[in-house]
């Protein structure tokens, strides 16, 4: 006797608030694909999915921004919001019309319900780690630990969100039969252009975590990307000097990798006019 799914239809919908959406992600991701391949209750997941993108992001942004002071606790809470908002607003327009293009039946609100809700699972995370990240800001972590501890939290939270993205869409092609399973190669090459323009992005929005010796500015200007980034900050991170060496001189097409995702100098650091800066 072959077993057979029980469709989300026959289970009453429920009225869920914000704590039961946050519950049924958590919890219950089965039933939140079935009810988005249902078309049930897709205005109110939308607004949960993004309300808990927007707030628990604020918080985790606010988290990390607080290692140099209230001014960059309070412009980060904005600025990661805005950079999952906007990667998503960057990316998802193509990759609906793709879906569309190799036979998905998937409505425009589905799709979106499925993203936001793998996007509102990555906030959720990283607000359960916000406790992690206070106690390292309060033992007197460095400017370089803490700016790697959050590139790793936050990839790792949007990894889970797009394996979470990964396991809905394929749910909807197996139980559903309302997405094509060709489809799923799509899906992971966008994941990956997700992936590199939400990088690129946040390396616009910077600083994130800020320099305690930088006077706050909402956005710096870096040259250079990511990935040069990270490789300097992970030598500084080895090598534990006290003073950073001589900024390199000013030459085009040269990349300054002189801090990660801020870009932010360190104390010691020589400004553009010259002068030492305490």
């Amino acid at each position: 006797m072959t077993a057979m799914s029980i469709p989300a239809a026959t289970v009453p919908p429920v009225n869920r608030g914000f704590g039961g959406f946050v519950t049924l992600i958590l919890s219950d991701r089965d039933r939140f694909f079935a009810e988005v391949a249902a078309g049930e209750g897709l205005a109110a997941k939308l607004v949960h999915a993004t309300t808990s993108l927007v707030v628990l992001g604020a918080l985790y942004g606010a988290a990390a921004g607080a290692y140099a002071g209230p001014a960059q606790a309070v412009a980060t809470a904005i600025k990661l919001p805005l950079l999952f908002l906007g990667t998503l607003a960057i990316c998802f327009p193509g990759f609906f019309v793709v879906q569309v293009l190799v036979g998905s039946r998937l409505r425009l609100a589905q799709v979106l319900a499925l993203v936001l809700g793998a996007l509102a699972l990555s906030a959720i995370l990283l607000a359960t780690v916000v406790p992690v990240t206070a106690f390292f800001l309060l033992t007197g972590a460095n400017y370089y630990f803490l700016t790697l501890l959050h590139v790793v939290i936050v990839l790792g939270a949007g990894l889970v969100g797009m394996v979470t993205l990964h396991e809905g869409l394929a749910f909807a092609c197996e139980q559903r039969g309302v997405y094509p399973r060709k489809a799923m190669a799509i899906m992971q090459a966008w994941a990956v252009l997700f992936a590199f323009v939400g990088i690129q992005m946040a390396w616009n929005l910077q600083p994130f975590v800020g320099d305690r010796g930088v006077p706050f500015r909402l956005f710096r200007h870096a040259e250079g990307n990511f990935y040069t980034a990270v490789v300097y900050a992970i030598e500084r991170l080895a090598h534990a000097k006290e003073s950073p060496p001589p900024p390199p001189a000013p030459t085009s097409g040269r990349f300054d990798v002189r801090g990660l995702i801020d870009a932010s100098r360190p104390p010691a650091a020589t400004d553009s006019l010259g002068s030492s800066r305490r």
